[in-house]
């Protein structure tokens, strides 16, 4: 035998190897639509043994719907084009598999087909759609929780807070102190209960922002109106610190997230402040922004704290810190999406058992 035979003997056992270890299916078609070659892939997805495909029309292992399609594109045959079309092949125990055919036309009318198994594409879009309704459901049993959850919630903290303003009659020390705790607990439920509504909208896109230009000085007398009388009721010395060349001073925000932000950062520092400590708002001028910060002076943070401190449901616990309070890390989850949305960030320092400063800034437009 010549060398060159041997070449060609060995080429083919070389091209041999490459079809029949292909990852996709090869089927081969003659110009009466006959199966003239498959490799062993095609074997496994369809089932069937070579012996059993081979010379048998490709309508042998297609539906109708694919039949018509396919019948549609054999007639327009273009050897400089290649097809591509999705289908569906019938196995040998009858199930229906979802394939890509990419092919091409031959001189001698034969047709060449690579054909990939589509049922785990198929499998993933159905649990793509599987997973986007249960999004909804969660979506649905949310927003129905939340709603349920907070017309009797508000009820029991109105009742509550009547039962204890209430001149017309006299509580006895005890029940005064257990009736205080309730409504307590009810305050916290129902932050607790908006909280994860917040979250919830958040993670979800849903989270709608009101931006407008507003004077600082008008958002700050909102919280100090909104926060003095817990401070005073707590004994706590609340102060509030603005530069005088910020009266006038406007910036671009969403009010109403802005005072959540302020008021989450003071209700906290109340939390884990004693009688007759500070709590400081300042408010200064750095460049062409205002810096914003809540100074607290009693536990602090650890400093190995502080990188978890502002992700979701994250916890800092210290003897001292959590004694009669239990605490979900939302809050600064919520803060700290707002203040992104702001165009700024939200951080923080700390020394332990001296004080804790949570700032941020936000830009000055005039």
């Amino acid at each position: 035998m010549s060398n060159w035979s041997n070449i060609e003997l060995w080429n083919l056992e070389i091209y041999k190897q490459i079809v029949e270890h292909m990852t996709e299916s090869l089927w081969i078609w003659d110009h009466e639509n006959n199966t003239m070659y498959i490799n062993s892939v095609f074997c496994r997805i369809s089932g069937y043994d070579s012996e059993e495909i081979i010379w048998r029309n490709y309508t042998d292992f297609m539906d109708e719907k694919s039949l018509i399609n396919i019948g549609k594109i054999q007639k327009n045959k273009d050897e400089s084009k290649t097809i591509k079309y999705e289908t569906k092949i019938k196995t040998k125990d009858w199930n229906m598999i979802p394939v890509l055919c990419s092919g091409t036309f031959t001189q001698n009318g034969w047709t060449v087909l690579t054909v990939s198994d589509l049922s785990e594409v198929e499998s993933l879009k159905q649990a793509e759609m599987n997973l986007i309704n249960l999004n909804k459901t969660k979506d649905e049993f949310i927003s129905i929780v939340w709603h349920e959850l907070r017309t009797p919630l508000t009820s029991i903290r109105w009742y509550l807070s009547m039962i204890l303003d209430w001149d017309m009659w006299e509580i006895n020390e005890q029940i005064r102190k257990s009736l205080n705790h309730t409504y307590d607990s009810s305050i916290r439920l129902i932050n607790l209960v908006n909280d994860v509504l917040s979250i919830w909208r958040i993670e979800s896109w849903k989270m709608e922002y009101n931006m407008k230009d507003i004077k600082i000085s008008e958002i700050i007398e909102s919280i100090h109106r909104d926060i003095d009388l817990e401070m005073k009721t707590k004994k706590i010395n609340f102060k509030v610190k603005i530069d005088k060349e910020l009266d006038d001073a406007i910036i671009n925000t969403d009010k109403d997230k802005l005072k959540q932000v302020f008021l989450n950062l003071l209700t906290n520092s109340l939390k884990f402040t004693k009688e007759d400590w500070d709590i400081t708002l300042k408010i200064s001028k750095k460049k062409n922004k205002a810096r914003f910060e809540v100074i607290d002076t009693w536990i602090g943070i650890p400093k190995d704290k502080l990188d978890i401190l502002f992700t979701k449901f994250s916890q800092v616990e210290s003897s001292m810190q959590r004694q009669n309070d239990s605490w979900l890390g939302l809050w600064l989850a919520i803060c700290k999406n707002f203040i992104n949305q702001f165009g700024s960030d939200i951080k923080v320092k700390s020394e332990v058992w001296k004080w804790s400063v949570f700032y941020f800034e936000l830009e000055i437009k005039k």
